[in-house]
C-alpha cells in the first residue's frame, strides 16, 4: 500500500542530547498508527518536525510522495494538521474565532475584507456536531470553558480544513467519558474517509481500540511495529520499558480470546472460515485447508473441501473433492483413522505414493492433516502444507487439536441451523397449505396456492393432484415452480407417478416410487386420487428421474400434506352440499316470503282498482262528471302504485341477482330532481336547491330519477314538515345529492340494514321496504354511494356519484 506519510532516518539532537536516531515511520491513507513511548522518548518531537516548527538535522519527511513544505503555514494547506497537547488556542478569543484563525470566511459580495459570521457559525455548529458538542457556547471567550471543552475545540479546529494527515498528540487528556467516545467515533469516520492518522497517546486502552498499527519508541528509535490484535497491554509496557514480554503463550491466548469473542458475534456461516484464519496465524501455517465430510446419493463418503488459506492453484485443483482412505493422502488418511497424519517428507513417505503427483504440482514436500471430531464422530479434517520438508512440533499439534474443536462446533452449529431452517420451512410449507385450503377461497380457489407452497417446501420441481374418473386418471391441477409451465415430460413424469401411486405401489402413506418421484394416496369424495410430486431430471428412472430423490422430511411432509388435502377436499364437498341445501332453502323462504308479499301489497291497490271501477259500472247509480273523474283518477293512481310495487320487486331480484343494467349518458342533475318530484304527490312539501357550478353528469338517468323517487318517497312518507333535495356542486370529479326532511331518520339500531330489502322504518304509511334497497343497489351499479347522515337534528340521505365515466370515449356534454 502506498504511503501517505514517509519518514526515512529523521534525526534530531537538542545541544548533546539526541532524541531521534534515525526514525522510520510510515502511515498509508486510511490507517491510524499510534505512536507509544515513555516520556521523553520523541514522541512530541516527531509531531514537532512534521509540523515544521522543529527543525531536524537529518532525514527525509515526503507527503504522498512530495518532501514535506519547510515552513508551519506550507504544511497545514499541504493537508497536515496537528492537534496540539497544550491546545494551542487564543484564550480572549471565542469558539468561532479560534475555530477559524487565520482561515477566516469571506462573504462572496459586499465590501471587500468583510467576514462572514454566519458561514463561519454555522461551519463551527456543523464541526462541533461531529464531536457530539451541539450546545457549546461559540460566543464565549475559550478561557471560560472547561478543559475538556477547549481540548474539544482544539480537535474540532483541523476538520475545517479536511486534511491528508492527521496529527492528534495526547488528545484525551482533559475529555470526559463523552468527548472520548466522540473522538474514537471521529477517528474512525475519517480513516474511513482516507485520512492518515498519528495518534500519540498514554491510553493504552484507547491505542488498543483504535489503531491499525502501534509503533514503539524507545532511545529514539522505533523498536518495534505490532498490530493491536497481536499484543496486549502488557506486551506494550514490557515494549516500551525494554522488558521482554512473555509474547507466545500471551499471543495464543489472546488469539483464542479474541477468536471466541469473535465467534459469539458472527453468523455460523461465517464462523469456520474465522478459525481457520485464526489458526493459521497462531501456527504460522501459511497453507491450510479444511474438508467436510459428506455422502452422496450412492452412499459414498468423499471430502470436500470448505475452506482454504495461502493455497497455490495447482493444489486447489487437485483437493477440491478427496476419497477417504490412502487415495485421499493424508486428508484421507486422517478421516479414515479420527487420528492426526503427519508427512515430513513426501519423496520419502511410503503411504504418500498416491498423492505425490498432485503434490509436486503443488510444489508441496511436507504436509499434515488432522480430524475434526464432532459429538457424532469425524466431521472432517483440517490440513496444513509447506514447500520444505518438516515435522509439526507438539506444541503446534495441541494447538490444532484446539482449534479443530472449535471448527467442529462451528460445523455442527451450522448443521444444526441449516436442519432447523430446513424444518422451518417444512412446517411453513405445510402451515401456508393449511391456511389456504381453511381460508376463504377454501379448496377450489386455493388448491393451486395451496400446491404451490407444498412444491416449494418439498424442494420438487412440481406437484400435482390426479383422480380416478372411470377408467382413466386425470390431472385436476398441478403447479411446476421451475419456468412456471408444466411442459410434456414433466407431465408426463407426474402422470407415471400418479400411475404407481393409484395402481398399488406403497401402502397408502407417502412413499418413493423411483429415483426423483414420490407420492401419497389422496380418499376424494367421489374417487381415489393421488398427490405426487417430481424433482429435477438428470436422466435416470422412468420419464427422466432425478438424482436428488425424496429426503425422510419430504416424505413426511408429502404424507401430511395427503392427509390435509383429503380432509379439505371431503370438508369442502360437505360445505358445498350445505351450501347447496342452505340455498335451497333460502330460495324456498324468499319464494314463500316473495308470495306472502306480492300477495299482501298487490291487494290494497288491486282492491281499490276493482271498488271503484265496479261502482262505476253499476247500472242503477248514476255519477255525475266531476265524481266519475275522482273514480278515474284513483283507478289510475291505485295502477300507478300497483305497476311502481311490480316495478320494485323486478328491480330487487335483478339487483340481488346482478343482472341490473344501466344505459348511461350525460343528464343534468337538476332536471333529474325535478322529474322525479314531479311523479310524487304533495309537491308543495318538496323543495330543490342546485348549488352553482352544477354540470351534467354520465348516468342513468331514469335509474337517477327513481333512486331520488324512493328517497322522497321514504322522506314523505317517514319525516315531517318541507323534504329538501340539495344538489352540491362537484369536488374531486364527485356530484353529492342530499335528501333532508324533519323526521327522526332511520333507527340508531338498524344501522347500514335500513339499506336491505324488507327492513322498513317507521311510518304509517304501507310500502314493500324496497325503495332504499333499489337505490343503495343503482346506486352501486353507478360506482357511487348511498348513506344516512343526519345533519343538524334532521333525516339525510346523501347520494354521491362519480360525475365522468371511468377510462375514455366517451364525450362530454355542452
Amino acid at each position: 500500500m502506498p504511503s501517505r506519510l514517509a519518514v526515512e532516518g529523521l534525526t534530531k539532537r537538542f545541544g548533546p542530547l539526541s532524541v531521534l536516531r534515525g526514525l522510520d515511520l510510515r502511515i498509508a491513507a486510511g490507517e491510524v498508527v499510534c505512536l507509544l513511548g515513555e516520556n521523553g522518548t520523541g514522541k512530541s518531537t516527531v509531531v514537532g518536525c512534521l509540523a515544521r516548527t522543529v527543525a531536524h538535522e537529518d532525514g527525509t519527511l515526503t507527503l504522498d510522495g512530495t518532501p514535506l513544505p519547510t515552513t508551519p503555514a506550507e504544511v497545514r494547506r499541504a493537508g497536515v494538521e496537528v492537534v496540539w497537547q497544550d491546545f494551542g488556542l487564543c484564550p480572549d478569543l471565542d469558539v468561532v474565532a479560534n475555530l477559524f484563525l487565520g482561515s477566516e470566511r469571506r462573504r462572496s459580495s459586499g465590501r471587500r475584507g468583510l467576514l462572514s459570521e454566519r458561514a463561519m457559525r454555522a461551519d463551527a455548529l456543523a464541526v462541533l456536531g461531529r464531536l457530539g458538542l451541539d450546545d457549546l457556547p461559540l460566543s464565549r471567550p475559550v478561557r471560560t470553558l472547561s478543559r475538556g471543552q477547549q481540548q474539544a475545540v482544539a480537535i474540532a479546529r483541523p476538520l475545517l480544513g479536511n486534511p491528508r494527515l492527521l496529527v492528534l498528540d495526547e488528545p484525551t487528556t482533559a475529555l470526559g467519558v463523552a468527548g472520548v467516545e466522540g473522538l474514537m467515533r471521529l477517528v474512525r469516520e475519517l480513516r474511513d474517509a482516507g485520512v492518515a492518522i498519528l495518534l500519540t497517546s498514554h491510553d493504552l486502552d484507547l491505542v488498543l481500540e483504535l489503531a491499525d498499527r502501534i509503533v514503539i519508541l524507545r532511545d529514539g528509535r522505533a523498536v518495534a511495529d505490532v498490530a493491536p490484535h497481536e499484543v496486549h497491554r502488557d506486551d506494550l509496557l514490557a515494549l516500551m520499558s525494554g522488558l521482554r514480554p512473555d509474547s507466545a503463550a500471551r499471543r495464543d491466548l489472546d488469539r483464542l480470546r479474541s477468536l471466541v469473542d469473535q465467534l459469539s458475534e458472527v453468523e455460523p456461516a461465517a464462523s469456520l472460515p474465522l478459525i481457520v484464519s485464526s489458526m493459521a496465524s497462531a501456527i504460522d501455517q501459511q497453507m491450510l485447508c479444511v474438508h467436510l465430510l459428506e455422502r452422496t446419493a450412492a452412499g459414498e463418503s468423499v471430502l470436500r473441501r470448505s475452506a482454504a488459506v495461502g493455497m497455490p492453484d495447482a493444489l486447489l485443483a487437485v483437493n477440491g473433492r478427496l476419497p477417504v482412505g490412502p487415495g485421499g493422502g493424508s486428508v484421507g488418511v486422517a478421516a479414515e483413522t479420527g487420528r492426526t497424519v503427519v508427512v515430513e517428507d513426501t519423496e520419502t513417505h511410503p503411504s504418500w505414493e498416491a498423492f505425490r503427483r498432485e503434490a509436486e504440482a503443488g510444489g508441496i514436500r511436507s504436509a499434515w492433516a488432522a480430524p475434526i471430531v464432532g459429538s457424532r464422530g469425524v466431521l472432517g479434517t483440517v490440513s496444513g502444507y509447506a514447500t520444505a520438508p518438516g515435522s509439526l512440533e507438539p506444541e503446534r499439534v495441541e494447538l490444532v487439536a484446539l482449534y479443530a474443536g472449535y471448527a467442529a462446533a462451528a460445523i455442527e452449529q451450522q448443521r444444526l441451523v441449516e436442519e432447523l431452517g430446513h424444518r422451518n420451512r417444512v412446517l411453513e410449507a405445510l402451515r401456508g397449505m393449511l391456511e389456504t385450503l381453511a381460508g376463504p377461497e377454501r379448496v377450489h380457489g386455493g388448491l393451486s396456492v395451496a400446491l404451490l407452497a407444498l412444491c416449494r417446501g418439498l424442494g420438487a420441481s412440481a406437484v400435482a393432484v390426479h383422480a380416478v374418473d372411470g377408467d382413466a386418471v386425470t390431472r385436476r391441477a398441478a403447479i411446476d415452480v421451475t419456468d412456471g409451465r408444466l411442459d410434456q415430460a414433466t407431465d408426463a413424469r407426474l402422470a407415471a407417478a400418479a400411475a404407481d401411486v393409484l395402481g398399488g405401489a406403497g401402502d397408502g402413506s407417502a412413499s418413493r416410487l423411483w429415483d426423483g418421484a414420490a407420492g401419497a394416496r389422496l380418499r376424494l369424495p367421489d374417487s381415489d386420487g393421488a398427490l405426487v410430486a417430481v424433482w429435477a431430471p438428470t436422466g435416470e428412472g422412468p420419464g427422466g428421474g432425478t438424482g436428488l430423490g425424496a429426503g425422510t422430511d419430504a416424505l413426511a411432509l408429502l404424507d401430511d400434506a395427503a392427509r390435509s388435502l383429503s380432509l379439505a377436499l371431503e370438508a369442502d364437498e360437505l360445505e358445498s352440499t350445505r351450501r347447496e341445501a342452505a340455498a335451497l332453502r333460502r330460495s324456498s323462504e324468499l319464494h314463500r316470503d316473495l308470495l306472502h308479499q306480492v300477495s299482501h301489497e298487490l291487494r290494497t291497490p288491486l282492491t281499490a282498482v276493482h271498488g271503484y271501477a265496479s261502482t262505476l259500472l253499476q247500472d242503477d247509480l248514476t255519477w255525475d262528471p266531476p265524481s266519475t273523474h275522482a273514480f278515474l283518477q284513483s283507478i289510475a293512481r291505485e295502477s300507478k302504485r300497483m305497476e311502481r310495487l311490480v316495478s320494485d320487486l323486478l328491480d330487487s331480484s335483478a339487483i340481488s341477482s346482478g343482472l341490473l343494467q344501466l344505459h348511461a349518458d350525460w343528464c343534468d342533475p337538476g332536471l333529474v330532481a325535478e322529474a322525479a318530484m314531479a311523479c310524487l304527490p304533495d309537491r308543495d312539501r318538496m323543495r330543490l336547491v342546485v348549488e352553482p357550478g352544477v354540470e351534467p353528469i354520465w348516468a342513468d338517468h331514469d335509474r337517477l330519477e327513481q333512486v331520488v323517487v324512493n328517497l322522497l318517497d321514504n322522506g314523505l312518507r317517514h319525516g315531517r314538515g318541507t323534504v329538501e333535495v340539495e344538489i352540491a356542486a362537484p369536488r374531486d370529479r364527485v356530484l353529492e345529492i342530499r335528501v333532508l326532511d324533519e323526521g327522526p331518520g332511520p333507527p340508531p339500531e338498524l344501522g347500514d340494514r335500513i339499506f336491505e330489502a324488507r327492513i322498513r322504518g317507521d311510518g304509517d304509511r304501507p310500502g314493500a321496504g324496497l325503495g332504499l334497497a333499489i337505490a343503495r343497489g343503482v346506486a352501486d351499479a353507478h360506482g357511487g354511494t348511498l348513506a344516512s347522515e343526519p345533519r343538524d337534528g334532521r333525516s339525510c340521505f346523501v347520494l354521491r356519484l362519480p360525475t365522468e365515466p371511468e377510462g375514455e370515449g366517451h364525450g362530454r356534454a355542452v
